[in-house]
């Protein structure tokens, strides 16, 4: 079909679009897998399917039937058998545990009879026949992790400790009635709720059914990993965090046969996503520094499993390390650093809106780009000369490329989303040369609206995007709200303003205490290049952005008027009192803001857009989820109740059951009530 016939995307194209990720390559290299997500309207929900292919790509198949949602498959060590997570209909009920004879501690809950299965872990043969249950934790299990002989399984499963004390227990319910006792600064985080419980390391025998707790205590384990030999497990631990003392995180070594476990890492850093060298005399792990600090540079280091030789690798480029790129149709493969062999390592980076796999020679600290090409790579696996990624593009949805190990003789192997391409044009954007007021360059995109011909003299109307984090990255992939926009025949053009990753550690962190004054100038230089394009009309122009997007859009319509409608959604609008309200105001908040309440009000309200409220003219429609413990929704309310008692033009949507990302992994249904309510607005309004 010619690109000029093809329809323009709709909205219910949300349920079209396939979700690949999670690339794993069997051992002997004569396989791969991965995973296949889709949205299910009917049902309202997801469904995933492990796919399986001959290494070169041929023969692909459903391994598992995608009725509900599988994930997370991981090759067993002889290549017979994948376990994955799967939220299934148990074959076997969760099982209450007796004590640990070494531990006074007792994981606890019993799910509702009538909410839905817990995701467990299953184990399926190549061979052929029905997928076997392998864990029945009441609290659910995920991660799982084969022993090196293929014998068992780890995993990760959350209980409640000192359940029993309400005044010593992070939070517990119900002493008395129905109230809750609180003792930790953290005591909710989003899309968990309320933290009564914790992860640790748990492993199962394949050929049986008894779970063996492995780790205890008051803090959140996971991420396991078994050593070559058997003998040890290795696994990221966050400590119990009774007050503001950041957000560290450590490496622990469990040797599985005493039980012992001690920390290879100090316990006031920030490291995670350990992987074990060939030879298993290292390990691997990404280093993100001070865990008091935002925006550092995320760099790569290898230890002794003795704690010695302890090395940091930055590549020596000014970049941070792994994906910071977003998207509104992918979902999570893991990111942990593969090795090649004893002396380098392959990992995701991000730069200038590009996530590429790269190879770090540990020997000269050199880093060298695997992959090219103006994309997103959001997972890959290497094995044996074999490299398997997943990538998409802005006008392209993800899906699966196999190369040899040196980013050679690239090609797709899965086809998930060729049909839906070949009826539907996609926007392609252009890249905006854009300079902001000091001169810092800054890079940016421009969609075209469907119906824009270079011929026809129309004006169409523009809306700028702004990003989240605010040290994430817009990438060369995919947004299907903003593709939804450009088929409304609306303009899009984004950019990644300073906060942002990829353009070095400088450009990231320089935002700190002046969110607003050091960004919002980006913006507008990128909205002044756009304006430049002959089909833009100067008069129709709106903004929207989500989270620190949020923040930034209620700012800049406190400061210009220059915008005929904005959607706010998520949003901050107030440090002062994000700092006891969110689930990150006490550490991320107070970092970003560089403030704290008693003593920098000032600081703290004067880069709030809420004080600038009554400058603002211009119609502002409000998003937000109920349940957002991230970017809490008094935030929004605080902002509608300012513009309805100034008489200003202003509605309030508030959507329930819903947390920080429901643009991206809510329930479809709400997906799509944001998606009518933003779309809506500038239909409305420009």
């Amino acid at each position: 079909m010619n690109a000029n016939t093809k329809r323009a995307l709709q909205l219910d194209d949300l349920f079209a679009i396939g979700i690949v990720s999670d690339p794993q390559i069997s051992p002997s290299a004569t396989h791969i897998t991965w995973v296949e997500t889709r949205l299910d309207k009917d049902e309202d929900t997801y469904r995933a399917a492990i796919w399986i292919a001959n290494a070169d790509g041929s023969s692909p198949r459903k391994l598992t039937s995608g009725t509900q949602r599988d994930t997370n498959p991981r090759w067993s060590p002889d290549g017979r058998s994948i376990a994955f997570v799967s939220n299934r209909k148990p074959a076997r009920e969760p099982v209450d545990f007796e004590k640990p004879e070494d531990s006074d501690k007792k994981p606890t809950g019993t799910p509702d009879a009538d909410a839905k299965p817990l995701p467990q872990i299953w184990v399926i043969s190549l061979d052929g026949g029905e997928a076997m249950q392998a864990t029945n934790h009441p609290g659910g299990a995920s991660s799982p992790t084969w022993s090196a002989d293929g014998a068992a399984l780890a995993f990760v499963a959350s209980d409640k400790v000192n359940e029993n004390d309400p005044f010593n227990a992070p939070i517990t319910t119900g002493t008395y009635a129905d109230e809750r006792v609180v003792n930790d600064i953290r005591y909710r985080f989003d899309g968990r709720g309320w933290l009564e419980s914790f992860s640790h390391i748990w492993t199962v025998p394949v050929a049986s059914t008894g779970m063996t707790q492995r780790t205890f205590g008051d803090a959140n384990d996971s991420q396991p990993a078994w050593s070559p030999d058997g003998t040890s497990l290795v696994f990221t631990r966050s400590p119990r965090q009774v007050n503001a003392t950041g957000r560290s995180s450590s490496i622990f070594l469990l040797n599985l046969a005493s039980g012992a476990s001690s920390a290879v890492m100090p316990l006031d850093g920030s490291f995670d996503s350990p992987a074990f060298s060939p030879n298993g005399k290292q390990l691997a792990f990404f280093d993100s520094g001070d865990p008091n600090v935002n925006g550092l540079n995320v760099k790569l280091g290898t230890i002794e499993l003795d704690g010695s030789k302890h090395q940091i690798f930055d590549g020596s480029v000014d970049l941070s390390f792994g994906d910071f790129g977003m998207s509104d149709v992918s979902t999570s493969s893991d990111g942990l650093p593969r090795w090649v062999d004893d002396s380098s390592i392959a990992f995701l980076v991000s730069r200038q809106g590009e996530t590429q796999i790269h190879k770090l020679d540990l020997t000269k600290n050199k880093l060298k780009p695997l992959t090219s090409g103006k994309r997103r790579i959001m997972g890959f696996d290497l094995n044996k000369g074999d490299l398997a990624f997943v990538s998409g593009e802005i006008h392209k949805p993800t899906e699966l490329f196999i190369a040899t190990a040196n980013g050679k003789k690239e090609r797709q192997i899965t086809s998930a989303n060729s049909q839906y391409l070949s009826e539907v044009r996609l926007s392609e954007a252009i890249n905006l040369d854009v300079t902001s007021a000091d001169g810092q360059k800054i890079q940016a995109w421009l969609m075209p609206p469907h119906d824009y011909n270079p011929e026809n003299p129309a004006r169409y109307p523009l809306i700028v995007q702004i990003h989240g984090g605010p040290h994430a990255m817009y990438s060369y992939a995919m947004f299907h709200e903003m593709q939804l926009m450009a088929a409304k025949n609306y303009g899009v053009v984004f950019c990644n303003p300073r906060g942002s990753s990829g353009y070095g550690e400088h450009f990231t962190m320089c935002t700190r205490g002046t969110w607003g004054e050091s960004d919002m100038p980006d913006v507008m230089a990128t909205l002044e290049a756009a304006l430049e394009q002959p089909w833009v009309d100067p008069d129709r122009l709106g903004v929207t952005g989500g989270s620190y997007g949020g923040y930034l859009t209620n700012w800049i319509i406190g400061h210009t008027t220059r915008f005929k409608a904005a959607v706010t959604q998520r949003c901050v609008s107030n440090f002062y009192s994000f700092f006891g309200t969110s689930d990150i105001g006490f550490d991320f908040g107070t970092y970003e803001s560089n403030g704290l309440p008693w003593a920098n009000a000032e600081q703290l309200l004067k880069y709030s857009p809420i004080s600038y409220v009554d400058k603002i003219e211009t119609p502002l429609l409000i998003l937000h989820s109920e349940q957002d413990l991230r970017c809490p929704i008094e935030q929004s309310e605080q902002m509608f109740v300012s513009l309805r008692y100034l008489d200003r033009e202003v509605s309030f949507v508030r959507i329930p059951n819903e947390g920080h990302e429901l643009s991206r992994s809510g329930t479809p249904s709400r997906r799509l009530a944001r998606l009518q309510h933003l779309v809506g607005w500038f239909d409305t309004h420009l």
